[in-house]
């Protein structure tokens, strides 16, 4: 994983600047053009997929019926594909191709800081989404509240360590990546990437999910093609779920 830092990243940028990133914004992904399509858009939806199949099996058990089972038990099975899905990548690629999916760049002062910023963003969004669905009648963007031990363990495990290591990879490194190295516009390859963070969404509660995790995956591919690397993505993704933990697990009241 590369290292360096950019110190125009500090500074107001100028039109030299720009062209400099977006070379190596271009550099960095290279190696992901020889990824096949179909590998750059599925892996990322395998965890959720294997999630569905598990949920499918319950119900198939117990003859059509609901199985019973908590909310948070799809956790298990989405974070151990992902888990396996990262590895499987690390291990059989090359470092070049590793490293132009996981890029990781020493950040600045001033990426930490915009990536709070962006933080707030974030959970404005979710908030505004949420408060505008319930106003209508729809499900929010929100798992049902998680007391027991075994659920607040699977929350912290999936959705603070795993999902926005292993997300970030999938969607901002590989599918965005692949996309920009096969010559699609960063307009394009954006879109493509954030739809796919969106599906990834799409069973916590459906179109609501799919508005609100869409706008958040906006702001994430901001921060990946400004800074080329996944450092404030991947903070940012970390803090918004640790905030919607907190309001999972009841320890501040629900803003919606």
């Amino acid at each position: 994983m590369g290292t360096e830092t950019d110190s125009s990243a500090d500074r107001q940028p100028t039109g030299e600047d720009l062209i400099r990133r977006r070379r190596r914004l271009e550099e960095t992904v290279e190696p992901l053009a020889d990824c096949s399509l179909l590998r750059a858009t599925f892996l990322p939806l395998v965890a959720i997929l294997t999630a569905a199949l598990v949920l499918t099996i319950g119900i198939a058990a117990h003859r059509g019926a609901d199985p019973g089972w908590p909310d948070w038990t799809s956790l298990v099975p989405l974070g151990a594909a992902y888990v396996a899905v990262v590895a499987g990548l690390y291990w059989r690629w090359d470092r070049t191709t590793w490293r132009a999916a996981a890029v990781v760049r020493s950040p600045t002062p001033q990426e930490l800081g915009v990536a709070v910023v962006a933080t707030a963003v974030g959970v404005g969004i979710v908030i505004v989404g949420n408060v505008a669905a319930t106003a209508v009648g729809l499900d929010p963007h929100a798992r049902a509240p998680v007391r027991s031990t075994a659920g607040i363990a699977a929350l912290v495990l999936t959705s603070l360590v795993i999902a926005p290591v292993a997300e970030e990879i999938l969607l901002r490194g590989l599918a965005l990546g692949h996309f920009l190295a096969r010559g699609y516009g960063v307009v394009t390859a954006s879109v493509l990437s954030v739809t796919l963070f969106a599906l990834v969404h799409v069973f916590v509660a459906g179109a609501v999910s799919i508005a609100i995790t869409g706008a958040l995956g906006v702001v994430l591919t901001a921060l990946r093609l400004w800074y080329d690397s996944l450092v404030a993505p991947w903070l940012m993704h970390l803090l918004v779920n640790a905030w919607g933990l907190t309001v999972t697990i009841g320890l501040v009241p629900t803003p919606w």
